[in-house]
């Protein structure tokens, strides 16, 4: 059972409260002020002060003390932060540490993660094989294939063979694409990526992936949250930053449909707050279940190692999840503990990288019925994007944002009204 604390803001101020709990605790719902300034020093003290301030909540020690009691033989009981104060959610909560249990999210008993704080509904996926996992590889001046090899590693292991794996990858740099023609698996494709983002979004779009992954560079441009691509021209002239630049309204026009069960952006500060959401919580507040992003400037091969012990763990969250008939749920936050482990190698107080991925997930849980079960319809289907455009449509103003970017979403909505009330394709 998992343990959530809320985090809100009261006026210049942060309130704490513990939501839920693996037992029965008074004081469950109060808020109570709470410290969210940056305590400094090391990572096992900043860890451990982290920790003493949570306990200074009645309820939440004591539902914190309940969770962290679970034996070494326990199943996992993950702990989640529902985010609705930026200032709280500026610090590094997986860097959490007890003096008796040492890190926590190193722990396979107890996985954090963060809850948007935008909670919208999860619509239910039905999986029908192939499981889709999308790359896009074209980061500037930085080399894609030790993530495209750990990709091939993971999509050759019996859990992906299991669910009939499909992996397309994107790229400007030629030695990814050559190791992936070199490679010469039916069940692995290449493209060059395209010269502009609305191309990339639409080729990403039209795969319908399951599993998106980014490599790339995190931004901002004229304040809107971005990721910059290299495309071929960018590589051949050695430019910093790749001129392929995805806004975030975009990304999420270009993922909604596909109904993606988990992004992971291998992209430095897409889990960064400051003022505003960073990009990954922005994601799944607009609807998406689990974004993965970076919290700081990384060093990329700690991102390499990151990918490499990853996607063996996704794989065979997956297998699980749709290998019986009947619907199940999928806790992204369990596979990300032995990813952790792998970043921090022997001694994870020297060291504080593997603390960076953040995963954002939202409030429900994504639930996974297998084309073995009795599947939604078409029909069905279609109402489920449909609702998750329209709910996306109604955040956007229409005197600031892109009248292109409206345009689309409201061409999307209107094919699938059509579609629907057609009774399908």
């Amino acid at each position: 059972m998992r343990t959530v604390l809320g985090f809100e803001p009261f006026g210049d101020r942060t309130v704490l409260k513990l939501r839920e709990a693996p037992a029965n605790i008074p004081g469950l719902g109060t808020n109570e002020l709470t410290d969210v300034t940056d305590p400094g020093g090391t990572i096992t003290s900043r860890g451990e002060a982290l920790l003493e301030r949570l306990c200074r909540h009645p309820a939440v020690s004591q539902g914190l003390n309940a969770a962290l009691a679970q034996p070494p033989v326990a199943g996992p009981g993950p702990l989640y932060l529902h985010m609705v104060s930026n200032q709280a959610d500026q610090l590094p909560w997986e860097q959490l540490r007890s003096v008796l249990q040492g890190f926590i999210a190193l722990d396979a008993r107890w996985p954090i993660a963060r809850i948007a704080a935008i909670r919208s509904p999860v619509d239910r996926r039905t999986f029908t094989p192939p499981l889709t996992i999308v790359a896009v590889l074209s980061a500037a001046l930085r080399s894609g294939v030790p993530q495209l090899q750990a990709l091939l590693a993971a999509t050759a292991l019996p859990d992906a063979r299991a669910v009939d794996t499909r992996l397309h990858v994107i790229s400007a740099e030629q030695a990814v694409l050559d190791a992936v023609a070199a490679a010469g698996r039916p069940d692995v494709s290449a493209e060059p990526i395209p010269a502009n983002a609305p191309d990339l979004a639409g080729r990403i779009t039209a795969a319908r992936p399951h599993i998106v992954h980014l490599l790339c560079h995190g931004g901002a441009v004229g304040g809107v949250r971005t990721l910059a691509f290299a495309h071929t021209a960018d590589v051949d002239a050695g430019e910093p930053v790749g001129s392929v630049q995805l806004k975030l309204p975009d990304l999420v026009v270009a993922l909604n449909p596909c109904a993606p069960w988990l992004v992971v952006l291998g992209a430095c500060r897409t889990a960064q707050t400051s003022d505003t959401l960073s990009l990954a919580h922005e994601l799944v507040s607009q609807g998406l279940p689990a974004v993965a992003g970076m919290r700081r400037l990384i060093d990329l091969n700690d991102t390499d190692r990151f990918c490499a012990a990853l996607y063996p763990e996704v794989l065979a969250t997956v297998r699980i999840a749709v290998k019986d008939a009947g619907e199940h749920e999928i806790d992204w936050a369990t596979t990300f503990t032995a990813p952790r482990q792998a970043m921090a190698q022997a001694d994870p107080s020297q060291t504080d990288s593997w603390s960076d991925p953040v995963l954002y997930v939202q409030d429900e849980p994504l639930r996974i019925t297998s084309s073995s079960a009795v599947a939604l319809s078409d029909t069905a289907n279609l109402q489920g994007q449909l609702d998750t455009y329209e709910r996306f449509r109604a955040t956007l103003d229409p005197i600031t944002v892109d009248r292109t970017l409206l345009d689309r979403v409201d061409a999307l909505i209107a094919d699938l009204r059509a579609r629907s009330a057609g009774g399908g394709r």
